[in-house]
């Protein structure tokens, strides 16, 4: 057995000590509703070519903020996501590295462009990682999130996309629950306190991480138990807890136990993760959805695995026809499931 294997095991166990909750049971179903979603795009679909433009070019086509807006609207979106990264002077470790004044005029260019196209922005997000063992870590993560709260208030962002955390690497050496109770939550709690001042939700989102499972989003939630604090829904990022991917795993079940809690989605292309062959059962999806009382946006978000011929490194342009050819398969998925079974 190799080391990769023994983790594996090791992490699987670390979970197991924890017991199931009764909300992982089936709950009830609501109304089946059947109106219209606000689709759209979340616009690190197009990561590698916004970041060879942030870069000042590369081997990749590049492709600006502004310029990627503009397409989303013209194939149909009600919305768009615009993660920080792609405002100039975003950094993912520090402060950023651009003046203020710079940056807040960026973002008031993404909300006056936006206002006038028609499209809303449905949210914006950071890097980070609560449960890092480095406190000064943390803390810097939390101030570089009020930061770029302030930015997505300027925008016109509703909700701050934040992660729980990558497995840190004494996760074996202490247990789940500890690191969330004493890293994570104390730190999503000061960030959806910031939030709430300034009118932005905070949304946590499932990255196949240290929350790997809707159990685990759930309890989460229930310790940090703060009225401006929810989930973006990655429908790409349930698996077992320290598992290489998501194959075999009850995706659907997790994604809806979550929708109660749910401020936005990232609707991924393969439910299992990067370098899986099933690809998510759109109407199943909208038909579960459907049932719950979630009325918010759906945002699309495509990415590639390295060896996939149609990685965004291999086109001579942005991958405009795979953004545009799944974001009308969820469009039509969506009304198709309008009428109930």
């Amino acid at each position: 057995m190799t080391q990769a294997e023994i983790n594996e095991l090791s992490l699987a166990q670390v979970y197991k000590q924890i017991p199931t909750k009764h909300y992982l049971e089936k709950q009830p179903r609501g109304e089946y509703y059947t109106g219209d979603y606000k689709l759209g795009v979340n616009l690190y679909s197009f990561s590698h070519n916004l970041f060879s433009w942030l870069k000042g070019g590369g081997p990749v086509p590049p492709a600006d903020t502004l310029s990627l807006i503009r397409f989303c609207k013209e194939i149909g979106c009600d919305c768009v996501d615009i993660t920080s990264y792609f405002i100039p002077g975003y950094e993912n470790f520090t402060m950023p590295s651009k003046p203020d004044q710079e940056i807040y005029a960026y973002a008031e260019s993404i909300r006056k462009l936006s206002e006038e196209l028609g499209i809303e922005i449905s949210g914006t997000g950071v890097k980070n990682d609560f449960a890092d063992p480095d406190a000064e870590r943390r803390a810097l993560d939390v101030k570089r999130i009020k930061y770029w709260i302030d930015v997505a208030a300027a925008m016109g962002a509703p909700v701050m996309r934040v992660f729980n955390g990558e497995i840190p690497k004494d996760i074996l050496t202490t247990d789940w629950e500890t690191i969330a109770k004493e890293r994570i939550v104390p730190a999503l709690m000061e960030c959806a306190d910031y939030g709430a001042s300034k009118g932005i939700r905070i949304g946590m989102q499932n990255h196949a991480d240290i929350t790997s499972t809707a159990d685990q989003v759930i309890r989460i939630l229930e310790w940090a138990n703060h009225p401006n604090l929810g989930v973006v829904n990655d429908t790409g990022c349930y698996k077992t807890f320290g598992a290489k991917t998501g194959d075999g795993y009850a995706w659907y079940d997790d994604i809806e136990a979550v929708l109660p809690y749910t401020y936005n989605f990232q609707i991924k292309r393969l439910p299992a993760g990067l370098n899986t062959e099933a690809l998510t059962e759109l109407d199943e999806l909208f038909t579960r959805i459907r049932y719950s009382n979630y009325r918010g946006y759906v945002p699309l978000e495509t990415i590639w695995s390295n060896s996939d011929p149609l990685h965004p490194g291999k086109l001579s342009e942005p991958p405009y026809e795979q953004v545009r050819v799944f974001f009308d398969e969820i469009k039509e998925a969506m009304l198709r499931t309008m009428v109930q079974n």
